[in-house]
């Protein structure tokens, strides 16, 4: 299926039509939004869990997510209402896919995996963007990512049960990494392009204002 080209003028002839509240939120969040911090998901069973791990990066002003789908099967509607329409989701058939196409954009691949090699989370780098992989609430990443990935890592704990919940663990990390990255990098190579901030802003309006295809048209041609 073919995805509709956004048109570059959709933000300035639609965004009228919100409230000034709705408008300057809309671009506060835009300017915000990083793509040196990415979340890789893998077959995460539990919708829910599913959906608070995507609903922390969209809160940490991660703007890509990841998801793996080798024997749970992925969809927009899995994810809470909403939260789709304020991240770009690339879903991927097999941890080769996934690994590759990161590769290909730069990224330094995590894998959050207990080895013996494993560093703890506050020692993983930020000094080039990162994307970290999260496996399924039973057996975890596959042992494909302790192989593929370029490092592995384990959040430090002190209780007895040594174990937390998949959407904790990710809104750990990605507060970590969001957090040190902006501290030490600061906005102008932490934060998307303003050219990249338009692109998003284009595309959140299409997605707010579904009319758009027969909207704009008319409004360029009031101009």
């Amino acid at each position: 299926m073919n995805l509709p080209i956004i048109p570059d003028d959709a933000w300035a002839l639609l965004s009228p039509q919100l409230t000034d509240h709705r408008r300057e939120r809309m671009l506060k969040t835009a300017e915000q939004r990083t793509r040196r911090v990415r979340l890789v998901v893998q077959d995460v069973h539990q919708p829910h869990n599913v959906s608070a791990c995507i609903r922390s990066a969209e809160a940490f002003g991660i703007q890509d997510v990841d998801v793996v789908s080798l024997t749970t099967k992925f969809s927009a509607s899995t994810v809470a209402r909403g939260v789709d329409e304020w991240v770009d989701i690339s879903k991927h058939e097999s941890e080769a896919a996934c690994i590759d196409s990161l590769r290909r954009q730069g990224y330094l691949i995590a894998a959050a995996f207990p080895h013996g090699k494993a560093v703890s989370l506050e020692n993983l780098p930020i000094d080039r963007p990162i994307a970290v992989a999260f496996g399924n609430e039973h057996g975890g990443l596959t042992t494909d990512w302790r192989d593929k990935a370029d490092i592995c890592f384990t959040i430090p704990m002190f209780g007895i049960v040594e174990s937390l919940n998949i959407s904790v663990c990710a809104a750990i990390t990605l507060h970590d990494l969001s957090s040190r990255a902006r501290k030490t990098l600061g906005a102008q190579t932490y934060y998307v392009s303003t050219a990249e901030r338009d692109k998003l802003l284009n595309k959140w309006i299409c997605r707010q204002i579904t009319s758009w295809p027969l909207q704009l048209p008319r409004l360029r041609e009031q101009k």
